[in-house]
């Protein structure tokens, strides 16, 4: 019952702090149907293999809402992922599958 209380004052604590990443990036992020077809045409891995992959080597939970952005013309998943009580805004870039922090 803690955890889902600190999970969930973390994920309101990630939404204030880092806000959408719309201003961020700077094509914007991409709706659901731009989502699959950039995947259904090569141009990103999903979602659910990229999660598989931050699962496999990073520590900590995943947090809602996961997008695919278009970051100077190189689309990126921007996933947030809370561990040791901080959250970290992950950088998967979706034709290669390389993090960043």
């Amino acid at each position: 019952m803690i955890r889902k209380i600190l999970l969930a004052l973390a994920v309101g604590t990630a939404i204030a702090v880092f806000g959408p990443h719309k201003a961020d990036a700077q094509g914007g992020c991409l709706s659901q149907d731009q989502v699959r077809v950039a995947v259904e045409t090569g141009q990103a891995v999903s979602l659910s293999s990229v999660l598989s992959q931050i699962r496999a080597t990073v520590a900590g939970d995943i947090l809602p809402g996961p997008e695919l952005c278009d970051y100077g013309g190189r689309l990126v998943y921007v996933v947030n992922v809370l561990a040791n009580g901080q959250v970290t805004r992950l950088q998967v870039d979706a034709q290669t599958g390389s993090i960043s922090y």
